[in-house]
């Protein structure tokens, strides 16, 4: 029998997304067709490239929501490029202090143009409360889910339940390709910069794709398919270019004269899959302007989330417009610096050890360099001796941020192996430089609790725009 009794509340949100967005899960809620995930095999067997596993409905997002998306992640991605500018007045001794860099010297490297932090490759981490979009997080890295949009959503959209649905709605849905619009920012930025389509290698472009070790046999039964998304884009662009997309180690790399080769190939763009910081080699031909690097060591910086917690800290102060300062008020949520002493909290300082233990349900430790859920405590969910571990450790180790709990609002999403239920779900839009490339959706059922998180409950979702 479908399942039919679900919390209130769903509807409004779906409403908000698109009215067929809120008629999709009108039918589907009360159809096994839709309900059955076995109707949707198609998505567990489709690609040997799919990391995670794949909610079977689809997401239908409307204009205003699309803009409101936009606006949201490439503000809040803008703001958190600017705080060492803002926050530290690009001085050395504050910021290698601050981000526990090796010395003043190195800060004063990092910061001397080109950062890259204008051209960062980035996602953000979104949760839709009653208030908003709120941001949670924010990681400037070039390894980040969401490369196989295209895969993803094409099966979805080849899925028989919603391809029927589709074609009784008389309705075609577009989507932001995210691995294409990445492709279309690396292309243009090198290109700006002079790098490639000059010279004898008019017609060449070669993107260097540098994995850690473990992942280096991943990368190389994804390359064909990156080939094909670079060549593609590149098409669209409307270039007369070779564009190529190589999988190396950094020690396979040299750099001579005024050229980073593989072997006797030029590099004219070098992409960190592996979260090793940036060798000399590669640095130097960044900084002299001889090639594009996303993101180089400013990623590490901008990643921190403790940035989080200087915006909020710092949104009332004058270094901040007053439409800045409304933005943050209205899509950063109270964060702080995890700190001995007191803290501001509902407009009146109080001990923050002595507040985070009393009220625990109403906060979030996180570690600063934390991904993938890794050093996330939810107070609600934790259990006290779990709690007061973690608020002893982030005390101790003094580069954690404390967070308000945030509530997602209700999405109504295919669960199990038949049904339907209530789900939490975070919105992950990507920012390529000054571009938005798409989102991608981590759902999960309100019921499981904890951090949503795809290694346990979560399944991983796309967006359609109508």
């Amino acid at each position: 029998m479908a399942v039919t009794e679900v919390a209130a509340g769903w509807q409004a949100t779906h409403r908000g997304l698109s009215e067929l967005d809120l008629r999709f899960r009108e039918a589907a809620r009360e159809s096994p067709e839709f309900l059955d995930r076995a109707r949707y095999r198609l998505l567990d067997e489709g690609s040997s490239l799919l990391r995670f596993r794949l909610q079977p409905w689809p997401t239908f997002v409307g204009a205003e929501k699309l803009a409101e998306i936009r606006r949201v992640s490439i503000g809040v991605c803008r703001l958190l490029r600017g705080v060492p500018e803002r926050i530290f007045e690009n001085d050395p001794v504050k910021l290698a202090r601050f981000y526990r860099l090796p010395s003043p010297a190195i800060a004063e490297i990092l910061v001397a143009p080109p950062t890259g932090a204008d051209t960062a490759l980035a996602r953000g981490d979104l949760i839709e409360t009653a208030a908003g979009f709120k941001c949670i997080e924010f990681n400037f890295s070039p390894s980040l889910a969401g490369w196989d949009s295209t895969i993803i959503t094409g099966l979805q959209l080849a899925a028989p339940p919603t391809a029927r649905f589709m074609a009784g709605e008389g309705v075609r849905a577009a989507f932001t390709d995210t691995l294409v619009e990445m492709f279309r920012h690396v292309v243009e930025d090198v290109r700006g910069k002079g790098v490639a389509g000059a010279g004898a290698r008019a017609r060449e472009l070669t993107i260097a794709l540098l994995p850690n070790r473990q992942e280096t046999a991943v990368i190389a039964e994804q390359l064909d398919y990156l080939n094909r998304e670079m060549r593609r884009t590149i098409a669209a662009m409307g270039l007369d270019l070779q564009g190529r997309v190589v999988g190396c180690l950094p020690e396979q790399l040299a750099f001579q004269g005024d050229s980073l080769l593989l072997a006797s190939r030029q590099i004219d763009g070098v992409l960190e899959l592996g979260g090793t910081p940036t060798p000399p080699h590669v640095y130097r031909p960044f900084k002299a302007g001889l090639i594009g690097l996303y993101n180089g060591p400013m990623g590490a910086i901008l990643s921190d989330k403790r940035n989080l917690a200087l915006l909020s800290r710092h949104a009332s102060t004058a270094g901040y417009s007053s439409e800045e300062q409304a933005f943050i008020a209205a899509h950063v949520p109270w964060t702080r610096l995890v700190a001995p002493g007191e803290i501001d909290w509902e407009g009146r300082m109080q001990p923050l050890a002595e507040l985070l233990a009393a009220e625990p349900a109403r906060f979030v430790l996180k570690k600063a360099t934390g991904y993938g859920g890794a050093g996330v405590v939810l107070g609600r969910f934790a259990s006290p001796e779990r709690w007061r571990d973690a608020l002893a450790t982030a005390l101790r180790e003094g580069d954690w941020v404390v967070q308000e709990t945030l509530e997602s609002l209700p999405y109504l999403y295919q669960s199990g192996d038949y049904g339907c239920s209530i789900h939490d779900v975070i919105w992950g839009p990507f920012v390529f430089g000054q571009r938005y490339g798409g989102v991608v959706l981590r759902m999960q059922p309100a019921a499981a609790g904890g951090p949503v998180n795809l290694t346990l409950h979560a399944t991983e979702g796309i967006v359609l725009e109508v």
